[in-house]
């Protein structure tokens, strides 16, 4: 009963869920700069919803893409699964779950994400884009890997994860204020560097699918092409960050440092041709990821103390 109940733990990819978090608690605090109030029983119910449209999504894409991951050796990270890692969790190739009760889970944390999003339009008045927001949420995650859409397998895996990525950012502050073009210009550099992270990570788990074809973007221009496309989407991303210097316009702008360190450490090598062996593309991805999650935390940062104005 210990292992099942830990097999269930790691298929969540609780690891991974600051990536659907960060961006939602980065909405919230843009709101909180803004008004300098937060509805915390809204923030509470939607931060369930969060984690409810994120373990299916990570489930149902932990069950559809069972063959890729079964036959995938060069993964990074090997056997380990962690942050950074590619290939899943594991626990269905391990056999420590069966398949079929990990999909009936996903489907069961999407439907719980819908009664939450009802009470947060109806009860708590968040306005009339809320449950329509929760369904974009669930249908980004469920048809990334679902058929007949399976997104990520006909090369618009990295369309449908900017859009699920910078949602969160739009729907944190739009329950808390209402509809601005604010989050989504904040949003632009995370929303520009997820799919160039997408594409990176599509590089080790290349012959895999391939095996299974699997037609995302490296599969369909092949490694070379998708190289540089990461290094343009790279470079766009610290463009991005220039509006945000007039918008924030003080000093803790410069915490836009930590992720700009991360994301030169994944540039650089990459422009310098490292990719090419696996040492190099790992030390890439592990950067480039990490480099990822410092955009949202960095910004978060940056406007709880813009808000921290409204306390004297």
């Amino acid at each position: 009963m210990p292992q099942r109940v830990r097999a269930w733990i790691r298929v969540q990819e609780l690891h991974k869920h600051p990536t659907v978090f960060l961006p939602f608690f980065l909405g919230t605090a843009i709101a909180w700069s803004e008004a300098g109030t937060i509805d915390w029983l809204v923030f509470t119910v939607s931060i369930i919803i969060t984690y409810f449209i994120t373990n299916g999504t990570f489930m149902s894409n932990e069950y559809f893409d069972y063959e890729t991951d079964r036959i995938n050796t060069g993964r990074v990270g090997g056997d380990r699964v962690g942050v950074t890692t590619t290939g899943g969790t594991r626990v269905l190739v391990e056999g420590l779950l069966p398949r079929g009760h990990v999909l009936i889970a996903s489907l069961l944390f999407f439907i719980a994400a819908i009664p939450p999003g009802v009470i947060l339009q109806f009860h708590l008045n968040t306005g009339r884009l809320t449950i329509p927001l929760v369904v974009i949420g669930i249908l980004c995650g469920l048809l990334y890997t679902v058929p007949p859409i399976k997104a990520s397998y006909r090369g618009f895996g990295e369309i449908f994860m900017a859009l699920g990525f910078i949602l969160p950012v739009f729907a944190g502050y739009y329950v808390q204020h209402g509809l601005s073009w604010l989050p989504l210009i904040v949003a632009l550099p995370w929303a520009v560097d997820v799919p160039a992270m997408k594409i990176i990570r599509e590089f080790p788990d290349y012959d895999a699918d391939l095996s299974v074809n699997r037609r995302n973007l490296v599969i369909i221009f092949g490694k070379e092409k998708m190289a540089l496309i990461y290094i343009l989407l790279t470079a766009c991303t610290f463009i991005l960050f220039v509006p945000l210097i007039f918008i924030i316009r003080g000093m803790s702008v410069l915490l836009l440092l930590l992720p700009a360190f991360f994301l030169l450490r994944s540039l650089i090598p990459m422009i310098n041709g490292e990719w090419k062996n696996k040492e190099g593309l790992d030390a890439i991805c592990k950067n480039g990821f990490t480099g990822m999650l410092f955009i949202p935390l960095a910004l978060i940062c940056i406007f709880i103390l813009r808000g921290c104005r409204y306390l004297f």
